[in-house]
Parts: C-alpha cells; structure tokens; sequence
C-alpha cells in the first residue's frame, strides 16, 4: 500500500513539473511570437516609409532626368560633367546644376521671407550663386595638389619598374596598385582605358584633360616623344622626377617669401569685418541705420562686394606663377 501510495505521489509530482515546465514554454513561446509580430509591424512600418520615401526620390530624380535631358539637347551638360570629373564629385552634370540652382534661390528666398527685406534675400542669392563654382574650384584644385604631391612617389615607381624589365602598362598597373587616391583612381581609369583598346597617346591625353597639372603635362609629353623617337625611359622619368622635386622646393621658398603679403591680404579682409562686431557690440545704434534704411543696405552691399573684389584682388597680386 505504501508502494503504491509512494508511486502515485511520483507520478503526480513528475505530472505537476511537466505542466508547470509545458506552460512555461508555452508563455516563452507566446512571448517569442508576440516580439517577432512588433518586430514584423516596426519592420512593415519602416519598408513603407522606405518605399515612400523611395517614391519621392524617384519623383525627384525623374525630374531631375528630365531637366537633364533639355538642357543636354542644348551642350549645358557635357561641361558641367567634365567640371566634376576633374574635381573627382560623384555628381551628374544636372545634379550639380539642380543643387547649384538651389543654392542659388532657397536660401535667399528663406532670407526675404523671414526680414520681409528685398536687398539682403538679394545679396544672399548672389553669394549662393557663386557658392557651388568655388567649391568644384576648390576640390579640383585640392585633388591636383595632392596628385603633385603624389607624383615623385609614382616616377619612382615607374622608373623602377622599367629597370626591373617591366612594361610601361605594368608600370601604371603597378601605380594604380600601390598608390593612395587620387594618383591611384586616375591611373586606374587611364590603364582601364588602354586595356579596352584605346590608344596609349589618347588615353594619356584624356588623363591630362582629366588633371590639369603641369608636371604631369611634361610627363605626358616625354613618354610620347620616347615612344616616337626611342630612348631610356626609366632615365627620363628620373630626370622629370628631379625636376618636379626642384619645382616643389622653389614652391615652397616662394611661399615663404610672400607668406606677409597673403597674411597683409587677410588681415586687411577681416578689419572691416571685426570692426562691424566691435561696433555691435558696443554701440548697436550707430550701425542700425545701415540694416534698417534701404539706402544703408544699398551702401552695406556696396561694401561687401568690395571687399571681395579686394580680397580677390591681392590675391591675384600674391599669387606667383612659375
């Protein structure tokens, strides 16, 4: 009897264990598929405002396209389109012109609409006009500086090459390997286009095209006249890659030699400019007149387009060429 009683407990305390555990993963389960469904809704949620947002831009780049398309009809695109690949941007020649009309406008318009005051929305769409062309300058000017800056490094390279018995295409290969950007991605695209057929002369002219350096213009020409008339290339490469070295340290004497000219050209930019802060600051009243009357605004403008009229023009003034 004691047995069976002994048995009977088991079993009931092994049955209570086994429903206790069966409902606690069944809770677990619940709970489980109660986070994936949230997730699932957090994930529907955010694939349509994806597709909605998606949709906008499609909008946006079909308009884009279209814009495009006029204005290529006309030979408006095609230069923009070189401006960018000499500056390395990864933009469309109707991207740009689309954000160039933009800068031009929106901040301007947003100007007018806040002071109610035709000048100053004025004045600011003609600084935003001139925004976008200096910063293509700018990166262009900066992706050549470091392409000079690049190019000794890469002669080398090629000089060496060519004595270990290497052609000049496994030369620019080697390039396009072993150097950083932007050396690398132009040598990249003048090898690629060499190995799809193009001409050697062709291609190293569209590279020239591509960076307007001086000292890659006289390697261009060297490596074409060797390629007419013959000669050691490796030596030539050494003797342009001396060259430029002696052209980089004459660049810096002549930078340090003008260097109080261009700190003269902005000290003198920036006098008006903290004078106006130090006016504002202590007497407000006496520059209100010029910000509230049409004919202070007027004289305000006159002053601001002067001003980098003269910055410009000591620039041009310090500005060496050799």
């Amino acid at each position: 009897m004691n047995i069976f009683l002994i048995c009977a407990c088991c079993f009931l305390t092994a049955f209570c264990l086994f429903l206790a555990f069966t409902g606690s993963f069944v809770q677990d389960q619940k709970k489980v598929q109660s986070r994936m469904q949230s997730l699932k809704n957090v994930s529907k949620q955010k694939d349509n405002q994806a597709r909605e947002s998606g949709q906008i831009f499609r909008g946006a780049e079909k308009i884009i396209n279209l814009f495009g398309k006029i204005l290529e009809s006309r030979g408006i695109i095609k230069p923009l389109e070189e401006k960018m690949l000499k500056a390395s941007l990864p933009l469309r020649g109707e991207e740009y012109l689309t954000l160039w009309l933009l800068s031009t406008v929106v901040p301007g318009f947003l100007l007018f609409l806040v002071t109610r005051n035709f000048i100053l929305g004025l004045v600011l769409c003609i600084v935003g006009f001139f925004v976008p062309p200096f910063l293509v300058k700018r990166a262009e000017q900066q992706k050549v500086k470091k392409f000079n800056q690049q190019l000794v490094d890469a002669l080398s390279i090629i000089s060496n090459s060519l004595r270990a018995g290497y052609s000049f295409m496994q030369a620019i290969e080697l390039v396009s390997k072993e150097m950083p950007d932007p050396i690398r991605k132009e040598f990249r695209r003048t090898f690629r286009e060499i190995s799809l057929g193009t001409p050697l002369e062709e291609a190293l002219n569209k590279l020239g095209q591509r960076v307007e350096s001086d000292d890659l213009e006289l390697i261009i020409t060297a490596v074409l006249i060797q390629r007419q008339i013959g000669g050691n290339l490796a030596e030539i490469m050494d003797n342009i890659s001396d060259t430029i070295r002696d052209r980089i340290r004459i660049k810096g004497e002549i930078k340090a030699l003008t260097a109080q000219g261009r700190l003269s050209g902005i000290v003198i930019g920036f006098i008006p400019l903290f004078l106006i802060g130090i006016m504002l600051l202590l007497n407000p009243e006496y520059l209100l007149p010029l910000f509230k009357s049409s004919l202070g605004l007027l004289m305000l403008s006159i002053g601001i387009i002067g001003e980098i009229i003269g910055v410009i023009i000591i620039k041009k003034i310090v500005s060496i060429d050799y």
